[in-house]
């Protein structure tokens, strides 16, 4: 099954498109993302995970009047990383993947994880920065601040289903930190970004056909 995404950026004029498809093996979004900050580029990239949201690979181009820049991560379920085929050490560790640009890799912890109220998780996660494409490994905190659920419920349970295949929160609000930077967001039932205070900002109609 798969399902349209999408958000207009606050801060710089920008909008982006990602089509998400998911089955009983894996997970994958491909993403178009069209952004003047610095300059304007197109960035496409197409992010894999398995049935629990562990990142099994990225594959991302950035692309303007001077060329394409294009970048290839792999991981494997030991946590050693690629980077176009080289191994990087640097990043051994790392579960989560934060692209700079887009709010859709906010979904893969909060989505891989069991939450309860109040919980935060510190998370260590490769960065990767657009436009140019520099890779490194970062700790970043997710905190769950308020939650709710699909049928008056108070959201998950807090059990563990095998890494994140059941119910998201619906409604939640997340405290994500990193460094010195720190945003509260509001996800859906599937943890899609709702509103990213002051960056993101979901259009189009509410994710459907995904569990």
């Amino acid at each position: 099954m798969a399902t349209d995404v999408g958000w207009t950026a606050i801060q710089w004029p920008g909008l982006e498109h990602v089509i998400v498809s998911a089955d009983q093996t894996g997970w994958r979004a491909d993403g178009r993302v069209i952004l003047a900050e610095d300059r304007l580029v197109s960035v496409d990239y197409q992010v894999r995970c398995d049935a629990g949201f562990r990142v099994s690979g990225l594959t991302i181009s950035v692309t303007d009047a001077a060329g394409e820049t294009r970048l290839v991560l792999e991981a494997d379920h030991s946590g050693h990383w690629q980077a176009n085929g080289e191994p990087r050490p640097d990043l051994d560790g790392c579960t989560d993947l934060d692209i700079d640009c887009t709010p859709l890799t906010n979904t893969l912890p909060i989505r891989r994880l069991p939450w309860s109220a109040g919980q935060e998780r510190d998370l260590d996660v490769v960065y990767v920065s657009v436009p140019d494409l520099s890779v490194r490994a970062a700790r970043q905190r997710y905190t769950l601040l308020t939650r709710g659920g699909r049928d008056g419920r108070d959201g998950r349970d807090g059990r563990d289903d095998g890494g994140g295949g059941g119910e998201g929160p619906a409604q939640a609000v997340f405290r994500y930190e990193s460094g010195s930077f720190r945003a509260d967001l509001t996800v859906d039932d599937h943890g899609f970004v709702i509103d990213y205070p002051g960056l993101w900002q979901r259009i189009g109609a509410t994710a459907t056909g995904l569990a």
